[in-house]
C-alpha cells in the first residue's frame, strides 16, 4: 500500500512547501512584514537625497535646518518600523521552522513503523538516522536562516530598482548592466553545483550507516576477521564524500566573491555616470547620493542570494530523501481482515516453499516439510 499523502520526491523544495501548506497563513504574515521591511529601506535613500539636495543648495543662501530636522525625525520612524517588522518576520519564521521540523521527525517516526522488513534488508540503520537527524537539520537550518533572508531579499532588489527607475533611467540602465553578466554567471555556477550537494547528503546518509553497521557489529567484524576490509570500505566512502563535499563548497563558495567584485563594479559605473551627468546639470549631487546606496541595495540582495543558493541547494537534497523516505511503499495493512476457517484438520505440511525480501535474493529455497 502507498502512502496516502503521497509526495514525490522529484521536488524537494515544492515538496516540503505542500508539507507546509497548512503554516500557510502564518508565512504570508511573515512575507507581507519582510516586503514592508524592504519597501521601508528603499524609501530612505530618497529622502537622504532631499537632505543632500537642501545641504547643497542652502551653502550660499542658508540651510533649512526645520527641513532637515523633520527629514530626520521621519527617517528615525521609518527605521524604527523596519526593525519592528523585521522582528516579527523573523519570530514567524523561527515557530514555522521548529514546527515543521518537529512534524518530519514525527512523521518519519511512524513512517519507520509502517515500512516492510525488506526496506530495512536494503537499507542500513545509519542511513535511516540520517534523514531523521542530518537531513532534517539541514531543512530546519535553511527555513530559519535562509528563507527569510531570500524574501527580503527579493523584495529588496524589486523595491530597489523601482525607486532606481524612478530616480534616474540612465544611472539605472547603468546598474543594472554592471551586474547582469554577475548575475548570469551566479545561476550557471548554482546548476553546476547541484549535483554536487545532492552526492554529498547521500554520501552522508552512506557513511553514517557503515560506521553504525561497524560499531554494532564490532565483535562480528573481529571474529571474521575483517577488519581491514572494514576499513578500507570506510575510507573509499570518506573520500567519496570529502571530494563530493569539496566540490560542492568550492563551487558554490565562487559567487560571493564574485558578487562582491559585481557589487564594487557597480559603485565605479554608477560614480562615473553619474559624474558625468552631474558635470552637465542633468542630475543634482543629491541624485548620485541617492544611486550610490540604492546600488547597495541593488547588489546586496544579489550577494544575498548568492549565499541562500548554497544553503537551498543542500536543502534541496535534504528535502529530496527526506520525502523519498517518507514516500516508500508500506505494508499492507491486514489487522482488519478476518479470515474464518472451518472444519479444521491438525496435519500442516510445507511443500516447496521459499522467501527472500527480494525476489532475486531468496533467503529460504525449496524448504518441505510433511
Amino acid at each position: 500500500m502507498r502512502s496516502k499523502n503521497k509526495l514525490r520526491s522529484e521536488g524537494g523544495l515544492l515538496n516540503l512547501m505542500r508539507y507546509m501548506k497548512k503554516y500557510t497563513t502564518a508565512l504570508v504574515f511573515a512575507l507581507i512584514f519582510a516586503i514592508g521591511g524592504s519597501i521601508i529601506t528603499v524609501i530612505s535613500p530618497n529622502k537622504l537625497s532631499e537632505v543632500t539636495d537642501i545641504i547643497t543648495n542652502g551653502i550660499m543662501t542658508g540651510i533649512n535646518i526645520n527641513r532637515i530636522n523633520e527629514i530626520g525625525m521621519f527617517l528615525v520612524i521609518l527605521y524604527a518600523i523596519s526593525i519592528t517588522l523585521s522582528y516579527l518576520q523573523g519570530f514567524i519564521m523561527a515557530t514555522v521552522t521548529q514546527k515543521t521540523t518537529k512534524k518530519l521527525r514525527s512523521d518519519i517516526s511512524d513512517k519507520i513503523n509502517r515500512l516492510p522488513l525488506k526496506y530495512y534488508d536494503k537499507t542500513t540503520v545509519g542511513e535511516v538516522l540520517s534523514r531523521v537527524t542530518n537531513d532534517v537539520d539541514t531543512i530546519g537550518q535553511t527555513l530559519n536562516q535562509s528563507m527569510g533572508t531570500l524574501v527580503s531579499g527579493i523584495s529588496l532588489l524589486i523595491g530597489s530598482l523601482y525607486m532606481m527607475f524612478v530616480t534616474d533611467v540612465t544611472l539605472t540602465i547603468t546598474a543594472i548592466l554592471s551586474t547582469a553578466f554577475g548575475f548570469a554567471l551566479m545561476m550557471m555556477i548554482i546548476s553546476k553545483s547541484q549535483k554536487h550537494f545532492e552526492n554529498q547528503q547521500r554520501l552522508i546518509g552512506e557513511v553514517n550507516g557503515h560506521v553504525e553497521e561497524a560499531y554494532t557489529g564490532h565483535g562480528v567484524i573481529k571474529v571474521y576477521n575483517a577488519q581491514e576490509k572494514t576499513n578500507k570500505e570506510f575510507k573509499d566512502l570518506n573520500n567519496k564524500l570529502r571530494e563530493s563535499g569539496w566540490k560542492a563548497q568550492f563551487i558554490s563558495g565562487l559567487m560571493m566573491p564574485l558578487m562582491t567584485f559585481i557589487g564594487n563594479f557597480g559603485y565605479v559605473a554608477v560614480c562615473i555616470v553619474g559624474a558625468m551627468l552631474a558635470f552637465n546639470n542633468k542630475i543634482t549631487f543629491g541624485v548620485i547620493v541617492a544611486f550610490m546606496m540604492y546600488i547597495r541595495y541593488f547588489t546586496q540582495p544579489l550577494g544575498q542570494l548568492a549565499q541562500v543558493a548554497t544553503s537551498l541547494q543542500s536543502n534541496t537534497a535534504a528535502c529530496k530523501r527526506v520525502f523519498e523516505f517518507l514516500d516508500e511503499e508500506e505494508m499492507i495493512n491486514e489487522s482488519d481482515k478476518n479470515i474464518y476457517i472451518e472444519n479444521i484438520e491438525g496435519n500442516v505440511s510445507f511443500e516447496d516453499v521459499k522467501f527472500g525480501y527480494n525476489e532475486d535474493k531468496l533467503i529460504i529455497k525449496d524448504f518441505q516439510w510433511i
